[in-house]
C-alpha cells in the first residue's frame, strides 16, 4: 500500500465515523427531522460532506501532509508510526465529541457550541461525570484500546514506494486546503452556511458536532456575575411561570394595523447623524435627499446601534437578537432564533435582499438564506449604469445607485406584498475616488474628506431612486425604512451615545403623518416593528419592542467585550463583573437609578444567554 492509499483509509474512516454520528442523530431524534422529507434528508447528508471534510482536514490536514513528504526519510517506520498516531488521538477525540453531541443535541435540539471551552476549565466536573457514570467510561476505554489495536496494525502495514511522488503530493496539499476552508469561494465555511436554506431541522442535519463546537469555541467564554432567577425575574417584572416555558420570549403577533404594508429597507453602511444636517445640524450640505426624507416622514432622535460591527446590526435588525458576549453571532449560531424573512414569506410576502457589495462578502449571502430571503443578489449581478473614476469602476464594494435601481427593477416584477432589503456600501472604507459633483471635497480612502463625498453620492443615489419610487403604483402602499448598520468608526471622538447613535426614519408621505419621537430605541425594536409595519401573523422572539406600540425609553448596546444600557435619564457601561462608565442624560438621575440599571442591564443580559445558550430562545 502506498502512502496516499494509506492516508485514503485514514480519512475514509474518519469520514465514516461522522456519517454514523450524523445517521444516529437523525434516528435518536428522529421525531426534530420530522418536517424533512426522503429527498432533503438525503440532501442534507450530502450537503453535510462538505462539513465532515472541513472538519476532518482542519484539525488532520497537517499531520497527513507531514505523512505524505516527498521525501525519503518519511519513509522511516518510527517517523510514520509516530505521525499515525497522531493522527488517531485527533480522531479519537473528534469521535468522543461526535458521541457527546449526539447525546447533548436531545437535550436543546441543536448541536455542540462552546460549552467544550467550559467543560475543559472545570476538569474537577468532569472527574465527577466520569466517576457517576463508570459503566459508560468503561466502554468507551474498552472501544479505544480496540481502536489502538488495529489502528497500529494499519499503521504497520508495509509501504510501498510512489510514483510522480511530489505531483500527487502538490494535488493533495491543493485538496487539503479546499476541504479545510469548505470549497473555493471567498469566504471559509461557516456554520451560517448550513442554514442557507432557511430550515434549521435542515440545518442541525447538515452541520456535525466537531464543526459547530470548534467554530463557536473561537469565542472564548465570558464570566458573569451569579443572578438568580428569582431576581431576574423581580428586576424585569417577568410573569411568574416565565422560566417554566419552553421559550419564554416567544409572542403571538396579530396585525396591529388596518392595512398590510410594502416595506423597503436602506441599510446604509457608516451612516452617522453627524453628517446628516436634519439630524447633526452642522450644515454640511450633502445629505438633502435624507434631510428631506425625515422632514416628511417619522424622524427619531434617539435610536442606537446595537453594535459597532455590520454583523450586529444586521444580527439585531433581521432576527432580533443581541450581541451576546461568550457567544458567537449568526454567523456561527447553531441555536434557533425567529427569521423575519422567512416568517414573511410564510404570510405570502415576497423577500429580497440586494447587497452592493460582491455576493459572498460578509457572510450576507450566507446570512440571508439562513434569515429566509427567497432571493439574493449581489455586485456581479448589477451592470455598471454610471461613468465611474477609472480607478474605482470595478471595486468590490460596489455602488449604491446601481444597487437602488436594480432593487427598483426587482420590485416591479413583483405583483403581491414584498419585503426588500438593500445594503448600501459605497461609505465603506476605502472611500472611493468621486467624480464631480461627488468631490467637494479632498480625498482620502481612509479620511473625513474621503467620508463626506461618498456619502454625498449615496444621498443622491437614494433620491434618485425616491424619485423613480414616487412614480410606480406600489409606492402608495410602501414604507421606506432607512437605517444604518453603525456610527462611523473613523476619525470619530464622540461620547459613549455618539459611538450608537444612528439615525432612523420611516418615510411613507402617504401613510404616515410626518412626526419627531425622542423615545429611545436600537436596532433590536426594528424586526418587531417591521411585523407590524407589514401585519404579520406568527409567533416570533425578539428582546425589542414594535415602535408602534407602547415601549420602554432604552436601548442595550455591545461595545466589544462590554454591555452598556442607554434610556432617556442616563447611560451605564458593564463589563458583566464590574460596572464602569456611567453618566447622566436627565439631571434627575441620581445614584439608586444607576444601581437600577445595573440591575436591569445584567438581568437582559442573564435571560439571553440562558435561553440562546440552551437553544430556548425560539422555537
Amino acid at each position: 500500500m502506498g502512502i496516499f492509499q494509506k492516508i485514503i483509509v485514514y480519512s475514509g474512516i474518519g469520514l465514516f465515523v461522522f456519517l454514523l454520528a450524523r445517521l444516529g442523530i437523525l434516528l435518536i431524534h428522529h421525531e426534530y427531522f420530522g418536517s424533512l422529507t426522503f429527498g432533503e434528508i438525503l440532501v442534507g447528508f450530502f450537503y453535510g460532506l462538505r462539513f465532515d471534510l472541513a472538519s476532518l482536514f482542519v484539525f488532520l490536514g497537517i499531520p497527513l501532509l507531514i505523512m505524505a513528504l516527498p521525501f525519503r526519510w518519511m519513509q522511516y517506520k518510527w517517523l510514520h508510526l509516530a505521525l499515525s498516531l497522531i493522527v488517531f488521538f485527533l480522531l479519537a477525540v473528534q469521535s468522543t465529541v461526535l458521541v457527546a453531541d449526539v447525546a447533548y443535541f436531545g437535550y436543546v435540539k441543536r448541536h455542540l457550541t462552546n460549552e467544550l471551552l467550559f467543560l475543559v476549565k472545570d476538569i474537577n466536573y468532569l472527574i465527577k461525570e466520569v466517576a457517576a457514570n463508570p459503566t459508560y467510561f468503561t466502554a468507551w476505554m474498552v472501544l479505544f484500546i480496540m481502536a489502538v489495536y488495529y489502528w497500529l496494525r494499519l499503521a504497520l502495514f508495509p509501504m510501498r514506494p510512489v510514483s510522480w511522488h511530489l505531483f500527487k503530493f502538490t494535488l493533495f496539499f491543493l485538496f487539503v486546503i479546499i476541504a479545510g476552508r469548505g470549497g473555493i469561494g471567498m469566504k471559509p465555511l461557516a456554520i451560517v452556511h448550513a442554514y442557507s436554506s432557511g430550515s434549521s431541522s435542515f440545518g442541525n442535519l447538515v452541520l456535525n458536532g466537531v464543526f459547530s463546537a470548534s467554530q463557536s469555541s473561537l469565542t472564548a467564554p465570558v464570566a458573569r456575575k451569579s443572578i438568580s432567577k428569582e431576581q431576574i425575574k423581580e428586576t424585569l417584572n417577568l410573569p411568574e411561570d416565565f422560566w417554566q416555558k419552553q421559550y419564554p420570549l416567544s409572542r403571538n403577533n396579530k396585525p396591529h394595523l388596518n392595512q398590510k404594508y410594502n416595506l423597503v429597507v436602506l441599510f446604509v453602511e457608516s451612516l452617522t447623524p453627524r453628517y446628516i444636517d436634519s439630524f447633526g445640524g452642522n450644515n454640511y450640505q450633502i445629505t438633502a435627499n435624507l434631510d428631506k426624507m425625515s422632514l416628511e416622514g417619522w424622524k427619531f432622535n434617539r435610536f442606537y446601534s446595537h453594535g459597532q460591527r455590520s454583523i450586529d446590526g444586521l444580527q439585531s435588525v433581521l432576527v432580533g437578537l443581541p450581541s451576546i458576549l461568550g457567544l458567537p453571532a449568526i454567523s456561527h449560531l447553531s441555536a434557533n432564533y425567529s427569521k423575519i424573512a422567512a416568517i414573511a414569506e410564510q404570510n405570502g410576502v415576497s423577500t429580497i435582499f440586494v447587497n452592493s457589495t460582491l455576493r459572498e462578502s460578509f457572510l450576507f449571502e450566507a446570512i440571508a438564506g439562513s434569515v429566509g430571503f427567497s432571493e439574493y443578489y449581489g455586485k456581479e449581478d448589477m451592470p455598471l449604469l454610471l461613468d465611474y473614476h477609472p480607478d474605482e469602476k470595478d471595486r468590490n464594494l460596489g455602488w449604491d445607485y446601481e444597487t437602488l435601481m436594480f432593487s427598483l427593477e426587482k420590485i416591479n416584477k413583483i405583483d403581491n406584498q414584498f419585503l426588500l432589503f438593500i445594503s448600501l456600501n459605497t461609505d465603506h472604507t476605502p472611500f472611493p475616488k468621486m467624480k464631480a459633483p461627488f468631490n467637494r471635497h479632498n480625498h482620502n480612502t481612509t479620511g473625513e474628506g474621503g467620508y463626506l463625498n461618498a456619502l454625498h453620492y449615496t444621498d443622491w443615489a437614494i433620491g434618485e431612486f425616491m424619485a423613480k419610487s414616487q412614480k410606480e403604483e406600489w409606492f402608495s402602499n410602501t414604507i421606506f425604512a432607512v437605517t444604518s448598520d453603525h456610527v462611523l468608526g473613523h476619525f470619530q471622538n464622540g461620547n459613549f451615545l455618539q459611538r450608537f447613535r444612528i439615525p432612523l426614519i420611516f418615510f411613507a408621505p402617504e401613510i404616515l403623518k410626518p412626526k419627531e419621537i425622542e423615545t429611545v430605541s436600537s436596532q433590536l425594536d426594528l424586526m418587531p416593528t417591521f411585523i407590524d409595519f407589514m401585519g404579520l401573523e406568527t409567533e416570533y422572539t425578539a428582546l425589542g419592542t414594535s415602535l408602534l406600540r407602547n415601549k420602554e425609553s432604552f436601548a442595550l448596546v455591545r461595545e466589544g467585550s462590554l454591555v452598556g444600557i442607554i434610556t432617556d435619564r442616563g447611560y451605564l457601561k458593564h463589563s458583566l463583573i464590574h460596572r464602569l462608565e456611567f453618566g447622566k442624560v436627565h439631571p434627575g438621575a441620581d445614584d439608586n437609578y444607576f444601581d437600577l440599571l445595573e440591575d436591569r442591564l445584567l438581568a437582559w443580559d442573564n435571560v439571553a444567554y440562558e435561553l440562546v445558550s440552551n437553544n430556548r430562545w425560539s422555537p
